[in-house]
This record gives C-alpha cells, structure tokens and sequence, in this order.
C-alpha cells in the first residue's frame, strides 16, 4: 500500500458511492460531499419539493422511470442488485429500486 491521502468525493451518487469505497480499499481517508440530505444522486426523486431541506428542486427523472439496462448490470462486484422481497419483478428496474440499492450499500456505512 502506497502513501494515504486526505481526499474529498464530490457527490453521493453511485460513482461518487463507489470512488469512495474504492479510495477507502486504498487507504485513503475519505470524506464525501453531497449537496443534499441523502444518498443517491440522480436517483432521489422529490418532483414536489416535499423534503423540507431541499433548496432548490432538481430532478432529471419522472415518476415512471426505468433504467436501460437490467439490474443484474447495475450489480458491484461485492453487492449484487438483488430484487426486494415484494418488489417489482421486472428486469429493469424503476428509479424506486435504484435509490433503494444505493440507500442500503453495506459499504457506504463503515
């Protein structure tokens, strides 16, 4: 292992989720910035407003939105896309079982 870095991740998306972990596996001390409350990224859905600490509503998805490609693609290699018990049995997921994926990644808390 090399020299560890302080190092800032910029966003609490997947990519950002997973540079941390990555940068984190590394030996780096890492700390994440995300503009709102929540993980997730492009992911949250709040169309309304309704999240009290949001300023500014920014969405770049709808209500009914599907990802283009199937779950079993969207998996880490340590933490599978696995379908929630009652969840939507379709290959390609909604925006809920995305935000839920990120939500829940056993990696993002330790």
């Amino acid at each position: 292992m090399g020299e560890s870095y302080k190092v800032a991740v910029i966003g609490a998306g997947a990519a950002g989720l997973v540079t941390a972990r990555e940068l984190q596996r590394e030996g780096h001390r890492v700390t994440v910035f995300e503009k709102v409350n929540k993980v997730g990224g492009i992911w949250l859905y709040d169309p309304l407003g309704l999240d009290p600490n949001r300023e500014i509503v920014h969405i770049s998805l709808y209500r009914s939105l599907r990802v283009s490609i199937p779950g079993q693609t969207m998996s880490f290699l340590d933490y599978p896309f696995v379908k929630q018990e009652g969840g939507d049995p379709r290959t390609f997921p909604g925006h809920e079982e995305v935000s839920g994926f990120l939500r829940i990644l056993p990696w993002i808390l330790g």
